[in-house]
């Protein structure tokens, strides 16, 4: 082999075994990159005894665009905001709030949720509207101190098939209702798993009082609910 034709040959083999290190580098970085942790919100809730709500309509939750993401946020009391990318909800937070309210109410009231049923009208039903202005997971600076800090208001309207609109009324027909807790993460304040149990305790606390708000406007009484305040 010629002296010219030996370096191009060297030369040509230098490049393949750089590149092969290159992509085994580019390799071994990915597989060591960290695998995102998964949460989810659940709910755990006790049936009304009481309850004669048959069929509910849970629209989707109003959610400041700062929490509704699927990386979990935490913030501290100077309203920093650290997105976790590794600790993430399954969907996004608005949809995990929803999805698990639907279910507790459903639940909690012995009803059939329609928004996603396909199931037509012809029975009284009840629309529950929910906005949460916070449910944030708040840490003090010093990181001892973590809760989940809620603010929620929501509106149900009874819809009665059988009311014409000369005969509708917005009286004893809708309810709106507010309330705002904190509740502190109970356990390993580091564990992630410690907070989401914690959130899934608060979220419980919704459920149960638009349940109990739902019922008093079904039964055409005052509603009553500890915390809660409706008009």
């Amino acid at each position: 082999m010629k002296k010219t034709d030996k370096k191009l040959f060297d030369a040509a083999l230098t490049m393949r075994y750089a590149g092969a290190l290159s992509t085994a580098i580019l390799l071994s970085a990915c597989s060591s990159s960290p695998v995102p942790n998964y949460y989810s919100l659940t709910t755990q809730v006790s049936p009304l005894a009481n309850s004669k709500v048959t069929v509910i309509e849970v629209l989707p939750v109003g959610l400041p665009d700062r929490i509704n993401r699927a990386p979990i946020v935490i913030q501290d009391i100077t309203g920093k905001s650290q997105i976790l990318d590794n600790e993430r909800w399954t969907s996004t937070l608005g949809a995990e709030l929803r999805d698990n309210l639907s279910a507790g109410l459903q639940q909690k009231l012995g009803a059939v949720d329609r928004y996603n049923s396909g199931m037509v009208g012809g029975k009284i039903s009840y629309r529950i509207a929910t906005d949460f202005s916070r449910f944030d997971i708040v840490h003090s600076t010093n990181q001892t101190n973590e809760k989940i800090e809620v603010s929620v208001a929501w509106i149900v309207k009874r819809n009665d098939p059988t009311i014409t609109l000369d005969q509708n009324s917005t009286q004893n027909q809708q309810l709106a209702c507010r309330m705002s807790f904190a509740q502190d993460v109970t356990g390993n304040h580091k564990q992630m798993q410690d907070i989401v149990s914690t959130a899934n305790t608060a979220l419980n606390r919704v459920v149960d009082a638009v349940a109990l708000s739902t019922v008093s406007l079904d039964s055409k009484k005052i509603a009553r609910v500890d915390g809660v305040i409706c008009t």
